[in-house]
């Protein structure tokens, strides 16, 4: 058997609490998911989830910008039939797939 080695960290007691209830009701303990975590860290050679600063989510308008900005690169305009799908996949009303398909049918 692999020898082992102790983690210790401090953390607040009601964080420390609510995640044992989680992983309890996973069948889980916190050992076996800080495990799973370093494990994680190990094979994807980084942090296993994104850790970035953000001022916020993109506004919609913003969304269109980039999207329009994209298309501009690639000689391409963005109109509003086009906005409305984006709308639309957004609202859940069409898939990415459906989308995708739609601009092919057109090009």
């Amino acid at each position: 058997m692999e020898n082992m080695g102790i983690v210790q960290a401090r953390t607040p007691e009601a964080l420390k609490e609510n995640a044992n209830h989680i992983l309890e009701k996973l069948g889980l303990n916190m050992s076996t998911y800080i495990n799973m975590a370093l494990n994680q860290l190990v094979i994807q050679e980084g942090i296993p989830f994104q850790v970035k600063l953000s001022n916020g989510p993109y506004t919609d308008s913003e969304k269109i910008d980039e999207v329009a900005a994209t298309l501009r690169i690639e000689g391409m305009e963005l109109n509003e039939k086009d906005i409305e799908m984006l709308r639309d996949i957004k609202k859940g009303n069409l898939s990415f797939t459906k989308a995708r398909e739609k601009i092919l049918n057109e090009v």
